[in-house]
């Protein structure tokens, strides 16, 4: 079947097919690593509730903090993001305040909307991606293609979630998250399952006349076709912190090289302020990921302290860890709303050192 060329007479995938294989969407196999790594740790003697909290630190520490403190490489450190969006010094302080009174006196309802919002930034991220791929072909898709792939992106997620939340068993640990009584009836997950399904079905018959037509984009392809898989199934296990860690580190497995490669451009484009240019240059990934781990040691530090401070403060493990983790993550979502709909240039300089005028409009 033959493939949609590239807008710039280049290939369709953002940086090359090995890169984008490795980093976009072959990284997908980074889900199973938090749920294998907890019946692991009670392989070697923790009990369940131990394994969890461990894999939730060493996803934090690795992949999860790090990728969070990245977002600041494109936004807070940036002197034109700053201009365009002033709301972020008001979010700065909004945020974390909300954070800690919910996590302290209604902890349920933080963590419910917690997850809600997680799962729509996770297919944000997705659905900006998706946008990229698009932006890298020679046709334009038309409203209607689009909302489709959208649609079988946004609602993967949802069918086995919903009927979970129905009947009672979406726990988070100990935590049996919040959803309306009025909803917990079988047509709830029955209608968003048939929303899927619908989805789906439309997605596919797409797909397959795109290809026929030669009009396919097979980066984009793929993509949709991990996500839709990794998302559906990640509900169906028992302890789902653990299995949405395996999205978060897929997740944020991208993000990281996202936001690298999109500052590496832009250094060499010489379009990068000078501070976020330290971490962009060629050679010194090593650079932006050390900054970024340094940075999430303080969020590490922060919680540590609360820990030892329980006796005090009667907050449980769990609220000791969320209540700094969203303080921080819940700002990252917030820029990153911001930076998922904004122009995103992703061609190489020329050797000239000028940009080519093509880009992708997410």
């Amino acid at each position: 079947m033959s493939v949609a060329a590239s807008s710039a007479g280049n290939s369709l995938w953002l940086r090359s097919k090995a890169w984008d294989l490795t980093w976009i969407s072959g990284s997908v196999l980074l889900v199973s690593v938090p749920y294998a790594s907890y019946y692991l740790g009670q392989a070697i003697g923790f009990n369940p509730d131990d394994a969890r909290n461990a894999v939730n630190m060493m996803v934090a520490f690795l992949i999860g903090g790090p990728h969070m403190y990245a977002t600041h490489l494109r936004s807070t450190l940036d002197p034109e993001f700053r201009e365009r969006h002033r709301s972020i010094y008001a979010a700065a302080i909004i945020i974390p305040a909300l954070v800690i009174y919910f996590g302290y006196y209604h902890f349920l309802f933080l963590l419910t909307f917690f997850f809600l919002w997680a799962s729509v930034h996770v297919l944000h991220q997705i659905i900006y991606i998706v946008d990229c791929y698009n932006g890298r072909a020679s046709k334009t898709l038309n409203w209607k293609s689009r909302a489709i792939d959208y649609g079988v992106v946004l609602t993967a997620l949802y069918p086995i979630a919903t009927y979970r939340f129905v009947h009672g068993t979406f726990k988070v640990g100990e935590n049996t998250l919040y959803f309306p009584d009025m909803l917990k009836v079988d047509a709830t997950w029955w209608f968003v399952s048939a929303l899927f399904a619908g989805a789906l079905a439309l997605y596919i018959m797409k797909t397959w006349r795109e290809f026929r037509s030669g009009q396919g984009n097979i980066p984009k392809t793929v993509l949709i076709g991990v996500t839709v898989i990794a998302s559906f199934i990640t509900p169906i296990f028992h302890e789902l912190d653990v299995a949405f860690q395996g999205m978060n580190t897929w997740h944020s497995f991208q993000y990281l090289g996202l936001t690298w490669y999109v500052n590496r451009l832009r250094y060499d484009r010489g379009e990068s302020p000078k501070v976020i240019s330290l971490f962009s240059r060629p050679g010194e990934w090593w650079r932006y990921y050390g900054f970024n781990v340094v940075l999430n040691v303080t969020a590490l530090s922060l919680i540590g302290s609360l820990l030892l401070t329980r006796s005090y403060t009667g907050l449980s493990f769990d609220q000791c860890y969320y209540i700094v983790v969203l303080c921080f993550l819940l700002t990252h979502y917030y820029h990153d709303h911001i930076l998922f709909t904004e122009y995103t240039n992703f061609e190489p300089a020329l050797s000239s050192g000028k940009p080519l005028a093509i880009g992708v409009q997410s």
